[in-house]
């Protein structure tokens, strides 16, 4: 049962009291929500309370009973009203009948006169609300029936005439054009007053249908179309996004032009632009650039050497080419999405599974919630600055004991073909990932390390005497002319020069 709200005003605090105290409001439900002790008071908490039922005394302060009822009427307060009075006048009587008071209650009231007027009261406070529950509840189906049959037509693929004309209820051939817009669910009620103050427009229909988080606006026009440009200037003054397909002359393009305020409404969400977004001057690129690629790239290769303000400052210049390049939000999304699998790969290549701190975290689920290019890139952000921390707490303890193994490995095999691969085999990393963690825990890049390793050895070797073509093969150099280019570029002399000189200091 609905809950009935009262509030009583009467300047005598003593009736006050007593009509608080010596009835039980709960035998009809009735919840008393205030008291007022004048006109003036009583005034601000029926409008604040919109209480069901008022009972008033007439002589007040301020604004007396009579003049408090006359201000509610101009509001269009929906309350009734029970006037108290200690004056038997017909002229009071007159009044109130006048101001379709349901009862008048002379002073001293008992209880069971007052009872008796609360029952009317109740029983006609209840009729009205089935009444009100039986009309909202009609007009409730047929919005609803109104809405489904709307929605199935903009997702109707192949859109016959005949359909048009059995949901739209403007003949098709009518119709000089149409026009659908997208905006959020939550202005539903702010939208919802502009359609109003346009419903006047004779040459124009209207309809507003929800459609999960977001609603539609359907323009049917069949006259002017500058009245739509008019209605789009009061749609733009609003705190919210609305997207707007293209205008259409063939109704049974609805599909379209909807599809069109989707992708506008997507696009004014993603660059927080507040207002009217229309499709036809978005000039989508539905492509990534090759500049975006490259960045890509370039991030990859930021999260496998964990340089975190790279990463951040390479996603700044992602984000902010995806702008300049007018990328459609789907495909920024797809890309970024990318992105997150690509650092995951990175990850791979530890050997360790890598897992996210939020339980049960799906990527794309949560990106494809994200309606502004800022809310991304935080999002971005903070997921590589995860995955940047995990991988440097992991390298810490990884390093030095793998790196370890295989420089052990190099100096017994210096002179063998030994790739990266395969010694990163044998310490059982990915390649990229122990290239990385080499350099970090030996200052040299491996290739570099390698050719370190196999100078020196050859050094000890020219010292002992042996010729350059030995030490080139056993170094693990089989191309002499290339072992002696490579030696004087490490050292500054040629294998001969070095020999010669180990001569002369001997």
């Amino acid at each position: 049962m609905k809950m009935i709200k009262v509030v009583i005003c009467d300047d005598e605090v003593i009736v006050l009291d007593a009509v608080q105290s010596l009835i039980d409001w709960n035998r009809w439900g009735l919840t008393l929500v205030g008291t007022a002790t004048n006109g003036i008071t009583a005034l601000e908490l029926i409008k604040k309370q919109q209480p069901d039922l008022v009972l008033t005394d007439i002589r007040m302060p301020g604004l007396d009973g009579f003049a408090l009822l006359e201000k509610l009427n101009e509001i269009e307060s929906s309350s009734y009203y029970i006037i108290m009075s200690g004056f038997d006048e017909i002229d009071y009587y007159k009044k109130a009948i006048q101001l379709d008071v349901i009862d008048y209650l002379e002073k001293p009231i008992s209880i069971e006169r007052l009872e008796g007027c609360l029952d009317k009261a109740w029983k006609k406070i209840q009729t009205e609300n089935e009444i009100k529950d039986l009309k909202q509840k009609w007009q409730d189906s047929q919005s609803l029936i109104t809405e489904k049959k709307m929605i199935d037509l903009l997702n109707q693929t192949k859109l016959t005439e005949q359909q048009w004309n059995d949901v739209a209820g403007i003949k098709a051939a009518e119709i000089t054009a149409v026009t659908v817009g997208v905006f959020r669910s939550n202005s539903f009620v702010e939208v919802k007053k502009i359609i109003r103050s346009f419903r006047s427009i004779l040459d124009m229909e209207i309809f507003l249908v929800n459609d999960g988080e977001t609603s539609v606006i359907i323009w049917l026009q069949y006259g002017d179309s500058d009245q739509l440009t008019d209605f789009l200037t009061a749609l733009a003054d609003l705190n919210t996004v609305i997207g707007i397909g293209s205008t259409y002359r063939n109704p049974l393009k609805i599909r379209r032009t909807y599809v069109e305020a989707h992708e506008a409404f997507k696009m004014g969400e993603f660059l927080e632009k507040g207002g009217v977004t229309a499709f036809a001057e978005l000039n989508f690129s539905h492509k990534i650039s090759d500049t975006l690629t490259t960045l890509e790239q370039n991030i990859i290769f930021s999260i496998r050497s964990a340089d975190s303000e790279r990463i951040d400052a390479l996603l700044e210049d992602y984000l902010k080419d995806i702008k300049q390049n007018n990328v459609s939000p789907d495909v920024v999304k797809q890309e970024c999405l990318k992105l997150i699998f690509l650092g995951l790969e990175v990850m791979k290549e530890t050997g360790i599974e890598y897992r996210w701190k939020k339980e049960n975290f799906v990527p794309y689920v949560e990106l494809e919630n994200f309606h502004s290019l800022e809310a991304i890139e935080k999002w971005l952000k903070y997921h590589f600055k995860e995955m940047l921390n995990w991988l440097k707490e992991l390298r810490s303890k990884q390093k030095h004991i793998s790196v370890q193994k295989a420089c052990t490995y190099i100096d017994k095999n210096y002179s063998n073909d030994i790739s990266l691969e395969k010694v990163a085999s044998i310490v059982k990393m990915n390649p990229s990932y122990f290239s990385i963690l080499f350099k970090e825990e030996v200052g040299l890049s491996y290739i570099k390390y390698i050719t370190k390793i196999r100078i020196d050895k050859a050094k000890l070797k020219l010292k002992e005497g042996k010729s350059i073509a030995e030490v080139s093969e056993e170094v693990g150099y089989l191309n002499h002319r290339y072992f002696s280019e490579l030696f004087k570029k490490m050292t500054g002399l040629t294998p001969g020069q070095f020999k010669k000189q180990q001569k002369s200091i001997f």
